[in-house]
């Protein structure tokens, strides 16, 4: 009988999956910059920015267990609102969709 090891898990940071969705949607030729954080700026913007063929995606990233905060509900809910379309992504999978898009 052998004896199990369990590994440890892995965390995945914000930034990690924040780089992944960046690269595999500009593979995909969509546009895709950062919002720096900023003193100066509105809270609760989104992390990310994706335009492709006139269609804009605000993508706010967490991690796996992540949440978002009061005003960052309240920027996805004028994003809706406004007819816009906002991901809220744990991962790669949840903007895969936009992969096949424009």
């Amino acid at each position: 009988m052998g004896v199990h090891m369990m590994r440890p898990k892995i965390k995945v940071t914000e930034k990690a999956i924040m780089q992944q969705i960046k690269h595999a949607l500009s593979v995909y030729g969509w546009f895709v910059f950062r919002v720096p954080p900023s003193i100066y700026g509105q809270k609760g913007l989104c992390d990310l920015i994706a335009i492709k063929n006139g269609m804009v995606v605000f993508i706010e990233v967490k991690t796996e267990n992540g949440k978002q905060s009061d005003e960052q509900k309240v920027f996805e809910a004028k994003i809706n609102s406004a007819g816009g379309i906002y991901i809220l992504a744990h991962s790669i999978d949840d903007v895969e969709w936009l992969f096949k898009l424009c």
